[in-house]
């Protein structure tokens, strides 16, 4: 039995969240990349024949607010589409960042959630609002915050992605571009049920410019 998300963070957390983005100096206080595919590229695409599952993966996007997030955090968006005859669970829990050496890094939950406005609307009619009593997926643990900005808004939200649909949003992480050059984001798809389906991989490698002149 899959336990429900915890409570939301403090709203204390937002204020020091905030703190320390402004105490940020220019050049942080270690050499930090950007996450990039082998080639280079800032978009990765993983797709499964049969479940008709298609995640795209992109980096380096974040212009919302606070606009130095991606100094503090590492931010991603993805946007997944359904094109199956099932549906998807979208789950904070069933998202997996790890670096080269194994070490995980926390997915920071701003509690986005999606449903049918209208259950008799066609399945596209999502609305979106904020709160803790969606299904959290698992057992990958994840960590629910107050943010401020943006954050919420922009996030990829959580729920039941029905078939011939699509969802997009940022997912944010413990920032690891200061601290590995190799990691793997897994999505470890499931149905409403847990049923797993697959597990879709983005190799990730941080590119960090020459620093001669």
């Amino acid at each position: 039995m899959h336990p429900r998300a915890p409570a939301p963070a403090p709203l204390g957390l937002a204020l020091a969240f905030a703190l320390a983005l402004a105490s940020l100096g220019p050049a942080g206080c270690a050499p930090r990349g950007v996450l990039v595919a082998e080639n280079g590229s800032h978009r990765l695409t993983a797709r499964d024949e049969e479940s008709g599952v298609t995640v795209v993966l992109t980096s380096g996007v974040w212009e919302a607010e606070p606009s130095e997030l991606p100094e503090q955090w590492t931010v991603l968006h993805v946007l997944v589409a359904n094109l199956g005859r099932s549906p998807v669970l979208l789950a904070p829990g069933d998202f997996e960042l790890r670096d080269e050496r194994g070490f995980r890094y926390e997915l920071l939950d701003a509690g986005a959630v999606f449903e049918l406005a209208d259950p008799e609307a066609p399945a596209e009619t999502y609305g979106r609002t904020y709160h803790r009593d969606y299904d959290p997926g698992g057992p990958v643990e994840f960590e629910p915050i107050v943010a401020p900005g943006d954050v919420p808004a922009e996030a990829l939200p959580w729920g039941v992605l029905e078939p011939g649909t699509q969802m997009r949003g940022f997912v944010y992480f413990d920032a690891i571009e200061s601290s590995a050059n190799v990691a793997t984001l897994t999505w470890h798809v499931m149905r409403p049920d847990h049923a797993p389906v697959v597990d879709l991989k983005f190799p990730l490698w941080v590119y960090r410019a020459s620093r001669r002149g």
